[in-house]
């Protein structure tokens, strides 16, 4: 490279760091200058490169000396020109500009605000007096110093954070806090600028408050706010601020509350108009007024208003005005006190004390003595006071009130009262006092203590009244009641006795004649029987008709509840109506709702033998159509608690609405033509009503003369769901033809079906269930009523069966019949494939269990449980070798128990005994392994032969069974009490006697032990 180009290289480098020691110095102020500055040395340049160029063509001088003496020569004639034209005018800007600069610099350092610049790192390049101070460094300290040196470790990522949008332009201004080299903390205020240059970001400018002071100031102030805002919100009073325009601005919470509201800002900016009704809006807001126009407070204002409770409040108010610093009132704060408690106080005060001066009764206020709790004087008594005892009130001041006292004054119960006295205890009593004239009279006395404020017991107040008429009334009604109960007890004992005498008898009847109804009977012989039967048993109703009602009139019976199986009631019932029902060819429907839970809790037996008397009665006055047993879920709460309605609907006479509350009154009928007609003691529907009145249900009735009634009570009880009951292969049944002229019946079992999502299609009869079957619908199963107009249903299943030629493997039939049809169908069903049969009123678990049965793979097995099942148990007791012990005093209550026994255990050895005496001797002889004990026998009765049987057993009891004509619940209970494991009451017939057997000899112990230890 020659001379020449590093020449020009060294100029260049020279030029570039010339510029740049004068920017940095602060010699140009702009651009412009320093394209001036450029020019100038440029010139100089391009006349050094034309002088050296013209030299290189002079021979004579060297090269170095001709380019030397060229360029001064030319620089002396250039420079001129270029100080005149260009560096004079910008030396005098450049002087101009230093100047402005010395002036903004003074100013920046008188400055109050600090002052800095800081480069991209954050570096400090520029810091004013005040800037130093405010960092606590000295003169000239600051500079080169980090920024960020100074901040806390809890701010250092927000001051990371605002230096990132500087970088990215972004103009800030922040509080922050700082740390002094000596540990010393301040608060800041930071105004930063950031400082772009041709895009790039070179710096920040940063001006710096000192805000230490005005942040203390501010917390003070915050704090005494809070200190403020805590005192109004837990002063027990109402307190607010209103506005000049009576709006809102603060409510603290009493406040808030007696609005109606729960948060503050629900209330701000409204007034009383929007909270309040206008007349109470009107009165606030005219006191509002007055404050605001006199400017002088209110103090002590009584008034009311209505609570969102709906509950009037009295308010002690206050309200002061509020000024700003130039006295102007801007608003008011009011204070409200809630003395309701107060004015209630009042009220009552005055009340009591009209009550005093007014009542009957004589009042009297005694002061204790300090120094003996136990005596007091008279320092008050009211007008009665004198008009019942006869003494002025001048006479009985300052007295004892014993002053009332005399003889016959209980002096047992005035020293009960004397310790409820010494112990300051309220109490009641009632004594013989005496009046002025010394005449007798029954007070009913009531004394308080009253405390003053110090809680100590200061007075008495007494209550006296005269109650001698009510003490001779009193007499007289335990005179009558003590008369009623021994004449309701000589009628219980009468009625007890009469049952007893009546059922021994009855007994005998029912039991023989029940017996002789089993045996080999002609037609009029058993016409004969079966009328004593029936009648003997009409009599036993009657009897337990009118026990009942005896018992419900002397207050003894009660209801006993029990987990109950509503199911299994209804299945019972309608079972029990069923026989009467279709002896009369009338249709029984049991209707109960496949939503009612499985159990509920009720006494089971109450409600069996209401609806029993209710269906009996349907059965009664119904001469055809149908009578329907429903049950049915009303409503069902979370916590198991159901409603049901269990109504009896029948189709026969009705009753006449005027006639309609008469039924129901004992001993009563709806008129005499009925009773002659229809019989019945009346007691039925009576007894009902009142039993569904200590169950707190009442019985309904809805009836039309001609068309029929329909009896209902609602009961509402704790329910419980049962296990879901499954059947199995009732899956196959998608189709199913009912067969009944009852259209209820095929509307029960419709629906019965369709819980399973089984189709039903419906025939009224059996000549329109043959054209079904003709047009070939499809059907898996038909289910066929027996009894049935044109054509009944064995017809109709033989015409399936023979002419249709569809054989029970193809189309297994349900029967449907009623019990009385029993004998006449078996044989007839067994020819044309009938498997299954129902017996009405149609329960769903039996429909479903007979069509589950009639798969094919269920039949054999059917078949063979059928014949087996039901006679392991019985025959291990009735061809058993067990002896059995008969007492009873009558002869033919033995006869006929030991004729019952004779043919339910043919292998048994029946002991007998008369009496209780006899049974304990003929128990130790024989060893029996179970006793039926009469209660009632002369010597020994039935209860203390069982105690001293079990005196001496030890180990295993033998299971002593009680025969009873009471059937009382004292009866049953007494037994039991005595030792006794059953109870059963006369008369009975052979079944109860084999239940009892089934019950006790199948799970009684082989073996006991008797305790001759005695």
């Amino acid at each position: 490279m020659s001379s020449k180009s590093n020449i020009e290289i060294e100029l260049n480098k020279s030029l570039y760091n010339g510029i740049q020691s004068k920017k940095a110095s602060g010699f140009f102020s702009n651009p412009n200058e320093v394209m001036i500055f450029v020019m100038v040395v440029g010139a100089i340049f391009l006349s050094e490169m034309i002088i050296m160029l013209f030299l290189k063509a002079l021979p004579d001088l060297s090269e170095w000396e001709s380019a030397i003496l060229d360029a001064t020569l030319l620089s002396v004639l250039i420079f001129p020109v270029i100080y005149i034209f260009l560096y004079k005018p910008l030396k005098k800007n450049i002087a101009a500009r230093r100047k402005r600069e010395a002036s903004y610099a003074s100013l920046i350092e008188s400055m109050g605000e600090g002052v800095g610049i800081c480069n991209n790192d954050e570096q400090f390049i520029f810091a004013n007096i005040a800037a130093e101070k405010i960092f606590g460094v000295g003169r000239g300290e600051l500079n080169g110093k980090n920024l960020k040196d100074f901040f806390t470790k809890e701010n250092f990522d927000f001051i990371t954070n605002q230096t990132a949008q500087r970088r990215e332009g972004k103009f800030s201004v922040y509080e922050t806090e700082i740390i002094l080299s000596d540990g010393t903390q301040k608060s800041i205020l930071v105004t930063a600028s950031p400082q772009i240059e041709n895009g790039l970001f070179i710096g920040t400018l940063g001006i710096f408050r000192d805000i230490s002071d005005l942040k203390k100031a501010q917390e003070t102030i915050q704090y005494e706010r809070m200190l403020l805002r805590a005192l109004i919100d837990n002063l027990p009073d109402s307190v607010y601020v209103k506005d000049i325009e009576c709006r809102k601005v603060i409510a603290n919470p009493v406040d808030l509350k007696y609005m109606g509201f729960e948060k503050e800002e629900d209330v701000l900016g409204k007034n009383d108009y929007d909270i309040y009704p206008k007349e109470i809006a009107d009165s606030s807001f005219a006191d509002d007024q007055a404050v605001f126009k006199t400017g002088m407070p209110q103090l002590n204002k009584e008034d009311f208003f209505i609570d969102n409770n709906g509950q009037k409040r009295w308010m002690l108010n206050s309200k002061v005005p509020i000024r700003d610093e130039k006295g102007k009132i801007i608003g008011l704060v009011g204070i409200g006190r809630d003395i309701s408690h107060k004015k209630n106080e009042e009220t009552r005060l005055q009340l009591m004390e009209s009550v005093i001066t007014n009542t009957t009764d004589a009042v009297t206020i005694t002061e204790v003595d300090p120094n003996n709790h136990r005596r007091h004087k008279i320092i008050f008594v009211n007008d009665a006071y004198s008009k019942i005892t006869g003494y002025s009130k001048e006479e009985v001041i300052g007295k004892s009130p014993k002053i009332l006292q005399g003889p016959k004054t209980d002096k047992t119960e005035l020293h009960r009262v004397g310790e409820s006295i010494k112990n300051f205890q309220p109490c009641r009593f009632e004594v013989i006092n005496y009046k002025k004239n010394r005449e007798e009279f029954w007070s009913s006395i009531s004394l308080s203590p009253i405390a003053g404020n110090n809680g100590q017991y200061t007075h008495w107040i007494a209550i006296k009244r005269d109650i001698t008429d009510s003490k001779a009334l009193e007499q007289e009604f335990i005179s009558a009641k003590e008369k009623a109960e021994a004449g309701s007890k000589a009628k219980s004992e009468f009625l007890a006795n009469m049952s007893h005498e009546i059922r021994t008898p009855l007994n005998s009847v029912i039991g023989f004649s029940d017996l002789v109804l089993k045996t080999q009977l002609d037609e009029t012989q058993e016409q004969y029987i079966s009328a004593v039967y029936k009648s003997a048993n009409s009599l036993l109703d009657i009897i337990n008709e009118i026990l009942d009602f005896s018992k419900i009139e002397a207050g003894k019976l009660e209801i006993e509840i029990h987990k109950t199986d509503i199911l299994e009631l209804g299945y019972q019932i309608g079972d029990i109506v069923s026989f009467q029902a279709y002896e009369k060819n009338l249709e029984l429907l049991l209707n109960i709702s496949p939503y009612v839970p499985r159990f509920i809790w009720t006494d089971a037996v109450r409600i069996r033998q209401i609806l029993i008397n209710l269906l009996g009665n349907a059965v009664k006055f119904t001469a055809k159509g149908e009578i329907e047993l429903k049950i049915e879920l009303l409503s069902k709460a979370e916590n198991d608690i159901g409603c049901f309605r269990f109504s009896v609907r029948d189709t026969g006479i009705g009753i006449d609405p005027k006639n309609q509350q008469k039924i129901f009154e004992a001993f009563s009928q709806e008129d005499a033509s009925t009773t002659r007609k229809f019989g019945g003691t009346g007691l039925g529907l009576a007894i009902s009503k009142k039993l569904l009145s200590l169950m707190g249900s009442e019985l309904q009735l809805q009836s039309i003369p001609d068309e029929g009634s329909t009896f209902f009570f609602e009961l509402c009880t704790k329910t419980m769901e049962g296990d879901p009951i499954e059947w199995k292969n009732t899956h196959q049944y998608k189709n199913i033809l009912l067969v009944d002229d009852n259209t209820n019946n095929r509307l029960l079992v419709k629906d019965m079906l369709a819980l399973k999502q089984i189709n039903t299609r419906e025939a009224e009869n059996g000549l329109r269930a043959i054209e079904f079957l003709k047009a070939g619908i499809e059907c898996d199963a038909v289910i066929m009523d027996y009894h049935m107009p044109q054509m009944d249903g064995l017809e109709t299943i033989k015409y399936i069966r023979q002419t249709l030629q569809i054989t029970a493997e193809k189309l297994p039939i349900i029967l449907l019949h009623s019990s009385a049809d029993d004998k006449e169908i078996n044989d007839t069903c067994k020819s044309f494939g009938v498997i299954q049969k129902l017996v009405k009123p149609i329960k769903m678990q039996q429909l479903f269990e007979s069509l589950s049965k009639t798969d094919a793979h269920q039949k054999q097995l059917n078949a063979q449980t059928d014949s087996t099942s039901g006679t392991t148990n019985k025959s291990s007791y009735k061809n058993s070798y067990v002896k059995v012990l008969v007492v009873d005093d009558n002869a033919f209550n033995i006869m006929l128990i030991t004729a019952m026994l004779g043919e339910l255990l043919p292998n048994a050895t029946l002991i007998e005994a008369t009496n209780g005496k006899e049974a304990f001797d003929r128990f130790k002889e024989e060893y029996p392994d179970i006793v039926f004990m009469d209660v009632q026998m002369p010597e020994m009765n039935g209860y203390q032969a069982t105690a001293a049987i079990r005196n001496i057993e030890k180990g295993s009891r033998v299971p002593i069974i009680a025969l009873t004509a009471g059937v009382l619940k004292e009866d049953r209970d007494k037994s039991l009490e005595a030792g006794m494991n059953d109870f059963v009451a006369k008369p009975f017939v052979i079944e109860t006697i084999e239940q009892v057997l089934e019950k006790w000899l199948i799970t009684k112990p082989k073996n006991f032990n008797l305790n001759w230890d005695i």
